[in-house]
């Protein structure tokens, strides 16, 4: 138990370390050891551990020039019901518009944020300067805090921590098995997903429908991954998933590097762009792509299981089926194309292509317009997910016939109790606009667009049969992902 008395002091207690990756799990520990005495819920810990990470792998990129080896300060310390983390340190100057306006700190920043109460930088003048955080605590918790035997505490249930560095590459057909046992690390068996078939696995990797970046350990394990997943061989865009990081390897950045190491391969490889979808229980990974320069280009709402939970981020259980996010990331210029809108939304998706700056003619077809549709039958493709319960109707050729054929299509999946249907319109001619403003009236919801996604873009629209949605459950991070859900929401019925 902490002596009452340290509770008025300047700090409770001090770590020095020098400004080296490797310590940060060593601090995270640190920080937890004493928060746990002032009674924080295991949610809360896990909002503690992760900002710490933020704020101390912040501090070793921007406040040391390369191969400095400085040294800062971690300070424990108590206001009035608040627990404060400090870190001083005297290296590069800074303050808080420089580090959000600069992209290696943007997201550190951001995610600090969002999961502290306060957060400050302050200048210290020939002292450096002070990053603090700041959680708040209820006052009975100071009266409960427990007490201690000797200086060791529970570690009970706790990941085994790592010290090594993994290193990055991309994914082999032999690696299948071990990603298998990486997702239930992470997972459990609560994630749908292939990723529990290797011999599925190593079939993607050996066709050329999957790319992962794999990070191994010294002991030749798989600890994290991201993956690019292609619609066929050769494809120049990709949709980008799988985050899977090894719970004994938190406070090693793998995701956002592994993010790195994937736009660098994409652009290498001439792609135009990569695709993502990111969950809404929380918004770490939408600040992720954001800071990376994805922009927001959709919301699919019910897309995942209520079951469905991430280790240590988000462990709880949604009270709905998961919403995500969709963003695009462009890579390389792509192709000039013509785009042709309905009327309804029109203003929305322009707003959405215009963030892009993709290379388009923006076309607006009015709702009072016919536009001719081609004399040839439709050609629809329709996938069924049936770990997440959900279908995907994909035109991939519109003839007279598109609209009832889709119809039929819709009746079928929701007698079969299919709780989520998408819907994939190209939008490369005037009668795609004519499409979506009929299925609009069916029933089907915006949902977005996908650039590139089969040479040239597609709307994606939504139909929830029997699904409850409630928008307050859903956590974005942008006011434009906020203004999508808006309009999404107005067809929800």
């Amino acid at each position: 138990m902490i002596p009452k008395e340290l509770l008025s002091k300047e700090y409770i207690a001090k770590l020095t370390v020098y400004a080296d990756k490797s310590f940060i799990r060593a601090i995270q520990e640190f920080v937890l050891f004493f928060a746990k005495d002032f009674k924080f819920d295991e949610r809360e810990l896990n909002k503690l551990e992760l900002i710490t990470e933020e704020a101390v792998l912040s501090t070793i990129e921007n406040s040391f020039e390369p191969g400095e080896l400085g040294s800062f300060d971690v300070k424990i310390s108590y206001r009035p019901g608040a627990f404060v983390i400090s870190i001083e340190d005297k290296g590069i100057p800074s303050d808080m518009e420089y580090m959000q306006k600069n992209e290696n700190s943007a997201l550190e920043i951001l995610l600090m944020k969002n999961l502290a109460d306060e957060f400050n930088i302050i200048n210290l003048g020939r002292e450096g300067k002070r990053l603090e955080l700041v959680k708040y605590i209820t006052e009975t918790s100071i009266a409960d805090m427990p007490l201690r035997q000797g200086n060791n505490f529970s570690t009970e249930n706790e990941p085994e921590t790592a010290s090594d560095t993994p290193v990055m590459r991309l994914v082999k057909p032999e690696d299948a098995v071990n990603l298998s046992r990486l997702a239930y690390r992470v997972y459990g068996y609560t994630y749908s997903s292939a990723f529990y078939y290797p011999e599925k696995i190593r079939e993607l990797i050996e066709d050329g429908l999957l790319m992962s970046v794999v990070s191994i350990n010294k002991d030749h394990q798989i600890v994290g991954n991201l993956s690019l997943f292609f619609e066929h061989k050769g494809a120049l865009v990709a949709d980008s998933g799988a985050a899977m990081i090894d719970p004994r390897y938190r406070g090693h950045s793998l995701f956002k590097e592994s993010k790195k190491f994937l736009k660098e391969h994409a652009k290498n490889h001439e792609m135009f762009g990569i695709y993502s979808e990111s969950v809404t229980i929380h918004s770490y990974t939408q600040q992720g792509n954001i800071s990376l320069g994805a922009k927001e280009t959709g919301i699919m709402l019910a897309y995942a299981s209520q079951a469905m939970t991430f280790k240590k981020i988000g462990g709880e259980k949604t009270e709905q089926r998961q919403a995500v996010v969709l963003f695009y990331l462009k890579i390389n210029q792509e192709p000039h194309r013509k785009v042709y809108l309905n009327e309804k939304f029109f203003p929305l998706l322009t707003s959405i292509y215009q963030r892009l700056e993709l290379d388009r003619e923006i076309i607006m077809v009015p709702d009072n317009e016919i536009p001719e549709i081609p004399q040839y039958l439709s050609l629809v493709s329709t996938t069924i997910k049936p770990d997440f319960n959900i279908a995907v109707i994909s035109v991939l050729k519109q003839g007279t016939d598109a609209i009832p054929l889709i119809k039929h299509q819709l009746r079928e999946l929701c007698l079969k109790k299919i709780e989520t249907i998408y819907l994939e319109i190209p939008v490369d001619n005037p009668c795609s606009a004519l499409l979506v403003r009929e299925m609009n009236k069916a029933g089907f919801m915006l949902s977005g667009i996908i650039p590139e996604l089969r040479d040239g873009d597609v709307i994606k629209m939504q139909y929830l049969n029997n699904v409850t949605v409630d928008p307050e459950k859903i956590v974005l991070a942008s006011d434009i992902a906020k203004e999508l859900l808006g309009v999404i929401m107005d067809d929800y019925h």
